[in-house]
C-alpha cells in the first residue's frame, strides 16, 4: 500500500513540514488562548494534570484517555510545560496525518505529473476541507449543523485522524488475494487498539463496515483474510468497546446511549438536510459522475459504508443525561466523513478523465470545500469560536 521510502524521501518530509507550519498557528491559539474559546482543549489539558496528580477523573474520560496520557509522556519525558507539551502532541498528530496523506497518495500523485506545489495543495486541502456553509446567509452558522469534514477545538479527534487512515489503508488488505507479511497482523492490531482508545467514533463505523464488505465477499466466493480481519480489526476493537462501554455506560451510570433520531442535530441549528448535503457535496458528486468506476473501487466503497454508520450515529443516537448537548456520537460523522473526503480526493486524482464537465465539476466542488476550509480556519483563527 505504501510506496518505497527511496522514491519520496526527499519531497515527501518537506511538504509533510511545509503543510503542518500551517496549522501551528490555529493550534498555538487554541493551547495558549482556548481558556476564552469554546475549545475543548483546556478540559482536556486539565484531565492530563489530574492524572499526573493522581486526582480522580471522569470514568468517560479514562475510557479513552490517549490524549492525556501522550500529552503526559511528552511533560515527563521532555520536561516541558503541560501546554507545551501539548502543542507538540497536536502538531505531532496533524504532522503524521500529512505524512501518511502523502506517502499513501505519492503513486497517484507522480502519475498524476503534480507539481510540488499541486502537492501542497491537495495535501492542505484534505486537512482543511469544510463543508460548504451556504446556509450561513440564513443563519450565521460555519459548523453547526453540518457534518463536520475539520474541526479543531477537539484534541482527541486530531489524535484519531492519522490512527484512522492507517486503519483504513490495512483493513483494505484483508480483501487482498496475496498473502501478507505475518507483521501486518500486530501492526493492524495495536493501531486498531490505539485509534478506538482514543476515540471510539470511528471503530463503531469500521467494524459493520468491513463486516458487510467481508459477508459479500465470502458470498460471492471472493477473497477475504478472516485471520487479518478478526485478529487485526475485530478483537482488539470489540474488546475496547466493551472496556469503553463499561467504563462510561455501566461503571458511571449518569448517561446511556439512546435512539433519538435528530435529537442532538435539532438542538444545534436548522436546515438539517441542506447541510447534510452541503457537507459532503465533493464526495457525492464524484460518486454520481464516475457511478461506474465508483462501484467497483474498494476504497470508495469501504468509506461510503463507513460515513453511512457515521450519519447513523450522528443524526439517530445520543447520550442520555448532562452530556447529551456534547453530541459525542456526532463524532462519528465527522471523522468518517474526513476519510470519505481523502478517499474520494485519491480516486478522482486516478479515475482516467478529460478535460470535460466531469473533470471540471469535481474540481469545481473539491475546490469549493477547500475554500470554506480556508473561510473558517481564518475566522476560528480570529474569533476562538467554532460555535457559528
Amino acid at each position: 500500500m505504501f510506496v518505497p521510502l527511496r522514491r519520496g524521501a526527499k519531497i515527501l518530509p518537506l511538504i509533510t513540514a511545509i503543510v503542518t507550519l500551517v496549522f501551528v498557528p490555529i493550534f498555538f491559539a487554541e493551547v495558549y488562548v482556548g481558556t476564552k474559546s469554546d475549545s475543548d482543549f483546556p478540559a482536556h489539558l486539565l484531565w492530563a494534570m489530574d492524572i499526573k496528580s493522581g486526582k480522580p477523573i471522569p470514568a468517560y474520560v479514562t475510557a479513552h484517555a490517549a490524549w492525556q496520557y501522550l500529552v503526559l509522556a511528552l511533560n515527563t519525558t521532555f520536561g516541558l510545560s503541560f501546554e507545551n507539551a501539548e502543542l507538540l502532541a497536536i502538531t505531532f498528530c496533524i504532522g503524521c496525518t500529512i505524512a501518511v496523506l502523502l506517502w499513501w497518495f505519492w503513486p497517484a500523485l507522480k502519475k498524476a505529473k503534480l507539481s510540488i506545489s499541486q502537492m501542497i495543495g491537495v495535501v492542505l486541502g484534505v486537512n482543511i476541507a469544510a463543508p460548504v456553509f451556504l446556509m450561513w446567509f440564513l443563519d450565521r452558522e460555519m459548523y453547526l449543523g453540518y457534518v463536520g469534514v475539520t474541526s479543531y477545538h477537539n484534541p482527541t479527534i486530531i489524535l484519531l485522524r492519522p490512527l484512522v487512515l492507517l486503519q483504513f489503508i490495512y483493513a483494505l488488505q484483508c480483501f487482498e488475494s496475496k498473502p501478507l507479511p505475518k507483521i501486518n497482523v500486530p501492526i493492524a492490531a495495536l493501531i486498531s487498539l490505539l485509534a478506538t482508545f482514543a476515540k471510539p467514533n470511528f471503530a463503531i463505523c469500521l467494524l459493520p463496515a468491513i463486516a458487510l464488505v467481508a459477508l459479500y465477499k465470502m458470498i460471492h466466493k471472493e477473497s477475504v483474510n478472516l485471520a487479518f480481519l478478526v485478529y487485526g480489526f475485530v478483537l482488539p476493537m470489540v474488546l475496547m468497546l466493551l472496556w469503553q462501554l463499561w467504563m462510561t455506560y455501566v461503571g458511571d451510570d449518569t448517561a446511556h446511549v439512546i435512539f433519538f433520531p435528530f435529537g442532538v442535530m435539532n438542538t444545534y441549528s436548522d436546515y438539517l438536510l441542506p447541510k447534510f448535503f452541503l457537507s459532503i457535496l465533493f464526495p457525492l458528486v464524484v460518486t454520481i459522475l464516475y457511478w461506474k468506476q465508483a462501484s467497483r473501487d474498494l476504497p470508495m466503497i469501504l468509506a461510503w459504508l463507513i460515513f453511512i454508520f457515521g450519519s447513523f450515529y450522528t443524526y439517530f443516537i445520543a447520550e442520555s443525561g448532562p452530556r447529551f448537548t456534547d453530541g459525542n456520537f456526532t463524532w462519528s460523522g465527522e471523522i468518517a466523513l474526513f476519510v470519505l473526503f481523502a478517499i474520494s480526493t485519491l480516486f478522482f486524482i486516478k479515475v482516467p478523465k478529460s478535460p470535460d464537465f466531469s473533470k471540471i465539476a469535481g474540481e469545481t466542488f473539491w475546490a469549493l470545500h477547500v475554500v470554506a476550509g480556508v473561510i473558517y480556519y481564518v475566522y476560528f483563527t480570529l474569533h476562538m469560536l467554532y460555535i457559528v
